[in-house]
């Protein structure tokens, strides 16, 4: 065989050698992208089971989160520890211009006030009673069983709107 055959040889298996490494070298993982939200943000105020696995709020949220993840409204939760705090964390979200505020577990009374002295602010308030007194046109009530279908809606509102 002459020497300039087997030099073309070699060449060619180190080449063969190189692009196998080439194409089954491993790929580094996809980098894991941000969400992009909306510049609009719903809340969720809780009594102070939060919104854990079992708390009374915890199907709101995962109605939120759903809603989130099909709207691109950004969601957020704060937990009342005492019914002192209701008031203060409602006017908190009023300040965060939360575009709907839904409250669970939190007292009719107390968010049909902030919703009477904030009438440009959306409410949803879930009632797991029916004994709610009247709430003004900014505010809806809703029981748990219809509480996901009618936060979603509120929240594609809030994303059409924006």
């Amino acid at each position: 065989m002459p020497s300039w055959l087997w030099l073309v040889s070699a060449a060619a298996a180190v080449l063969a050698v190189v692009l196998a490494g080439w194409v089954l070298w491993p790929r580094p993982a996809a980098v894991p992208q941000a969400r992009q939200y909306l510049d609009v943000t719903a809340c969720l105020l809780t009594g102070p089971g939060g919104v854990g696995t079992g708390a009374p709020a915890a199907p709101a949220w995962t109605a939120m989160e759903k809603a989130s993840l099909a709207s691109h409204v950004m969601v957020s939760y704060l937990s009342a520890a005492a019914p002192a705090d209701v008031t203060v964390l409602l006017n908190t979200m009023v300040q965060r211009q939360c575009g709907v505020i839904v409250t669970d577990g939190a007292s009719p009374a107390q968010v049909a006030s902030a919703a009477r002295a904030n009438p440009r602010q959306r409410f949803v308030l879930v009632a797991s009673s029916g004994a709610v007194s009247a709430v003004p046109a900014n505010a809806v009530v809703v029981s748990t069983a219809a509480a996901p279908a009618r936060i979603d809606q509120a929240l594609r509102a809030l994303a059409s709107a924006a």
